[in-house]
C-alpha cells in the first residue's frame, strides 16, 4: 500500500470513529502525508494535526480533509489538486483581531456629483 493509499485509509478511519479522535491514527495520517510531502499533502498535514490539538473542529474538517486525501490519491490533474489545497488552506484558524464597532466608523462628507 502506497503512501497516498494509506493516507486515504487513516483520513475514512478517522470519519467512520468521529467524534472521537485516536490520536495514533492522527499521528499516522500526518507521517504519511508529509512523507508525500507536496504542497496538498502538507497542508492536509497541517490541519489534522490542528484537528488531532482540538484547534480545528473535526465535525467540519474531516469531510473536506477525506475529499483531500482522496484527490491526492487519485488525481494528477494540478487544477484539482490546487483546488483541493485551497479548500483545505481554508480550514486554517484565523488569529484573533480586534473587531472595530459600527458605531465608531464615519463616512465623513459626500461629495455631489
Amino acid at each position: 500500500m502506497t503512501a497516498r493509499e494509506r493516507a486515504v485509509a487513516h483520513v475514512t478511519e478517522l470519519v467512520r470513529a468521529a467524534p472521537a479522535l485516536d490520536d495514533a491514527v492522527v499521528t499516522a495520517l500526518v507521517d504519511d502525508l508529509r512523507a508525500i510531502a507536496t504542497p496538498l499533502a502538507l497542508a492536509i498535514a497541517r490541519i489534522a494535526e490542528l484537528v488531532g490539538e482540538q484547534l480545528v473542529d473535526a465535525g467540519i474538517a474531516l469531510p473536506a480533509l477525506a475529499m483531500a486525501c482522496d484527490t491526492l490519491a487519485r488525481s494528477t490533474d494540478p487544477t484539482a489538486l490546487a483546488a483541493a489545497q485551497d479548500a483545505v488552506e481554508t480550514l486554517q484558524p484565523m488569529p484573533d483581531r480586534d473587531l472595530i464597532p459600527a458605531a465608531t466608523l464615519s463616512r465623513g462628507p459626500r461629495s455631489r456629483t
